[in-house]
């Protein structure tokens, strides 16, 4: 499959990304999280990676999640699910999907298809 293949190639892209350390964390304008909703994801355990494609949860959020996308692509962010535990994540924005962005996250990531979790800038 094309798009498997793509995301395949980003995340081994991304491999020495995901690696290096974080040397200041990333300043918030504002620790407000967006709640979102996965809508596909992938894990590599030979890599050790794992790829969430999601969008915003509520239409009210629509707008917020895209200025995010648009303003932090490539920057860490961290996630929230089910079990209340923050999780620190690469957020990138997928150009060729309008409003959706993608997650890439150490494998085994605490999600599934349809899971919603918050997302907010790394602190």
């Amino acid at each position: 499959m094309p798009v498997r293949s793509a995301i395949f190639v980003l995340v081994v892209l991304m491999l020495p990304v995901l690696a290096s350390p974080q040397a200041t964390p990333i300043a918030t304008e504002n620790a407000e999280s967006i709640s979102c909703r996965s809508l596909e994801m992938h894990t590599d355990d030979d890599l050790k990676v794992t790829i969430i494609i999601f969008h915003q949860r509520n239409q009210e959020q629509r707008s917020q999640l895209a200025a995010l996308l648009q303003q932090h692509s490539g920057a860490m962010v961290e996630v929230q699910t089910a079990d209340g535990k923050w999780r620190r994540a690469r957020l990138l924005r997928l150009k060729s999907c309008f409003g959706r962005g993608l997650l890439i996250m150490p494998a085994a990531a605490p999600f599934s298809e349809r899971a919603v979790f918050s997302l907010r800038l790394a602190q």
